[in-house]
């Protein structure tokens, strides 16, 4: 009886202990510094990501203050961009915003269908990502936030050269964001 008893209280606490699954995430709010490496030079921006599943992803450029408020936004297939020193708002054709998207999509599919991936990913073990066949992104650290094991510092690189360094912050994981209109 002590035997069965001590084995309720082991699985019971096994899963308590473990984290939720990323497929399972609503929606997620972010600051994003990222380092930008191009022609041999250093630039940095930072700005705030907040996505809401399946589709919405939101960028608000926080820094450099020439593009501070500078919103992306995409949402069912259409990409926006508000620019606040011209006051407008355009349909816009850089793929950024989208491929943030459909990384974190590509992420949450893995999560359901690949049991390699879910076996490694938790045990924090997935170290690299392929994305459309010319991009790597490297997982240089994980955190537990909100119940959920995430990726908060990566490395991006573009065949074998490095573009990116992306490191998450003030992250928040089905806080219960929800989506937004894109207003001037």
């Amino acid at each position: 009886m002590i035997k069965i008893i001590f084995a309720f209280l082991l699985i019971g606490t096994s899963l308590i202990a473990s984290p939720n699954r990323i497929s399972n995430i609503n929606n997620i709010y972010s600051i994003v510094k990222e380092t930008l490496y191009l022609n041999g030079e250093k630039k940095t921006k930072e700005y705030k990501i907040e996505y809401v599943s399946p589709d919405y992803l939101r960028k608000e450029t926080l820094s450099p203050n020439i593009n501070k408020g500078e919103i992306f936004q995409y949402e069912n297939g259409k990409s926006l961009v508000y620019i606040p020193l011209f006051d407008e708002i355009s349909e816009n054709n850089s793929e950024d915003v989208g491929n943030f998207l459909s990384i974190i999509k590509d992420l949450k599919n893995k999560d359901q269908n690949d049991k390699s991936f879910i076996e490694n990913y938790y045990l924090q073990k997935v170290k690299e990502l392929k994305y459309k066949d010319i991009y790597r992104i490297k997982i240089k650290e994980y955190k537990k936030i909100d119940g959920y094991l995430f990726p908060i510092k990566m490395e991006i690189f573009e065949k074998e050269t490095k573009v990116a360094d992306l490191d998450l912050k003030d992250t928040k994981i089905n806080s219960g964001l929800k989506r937004k209109e894109l207003k001037k």
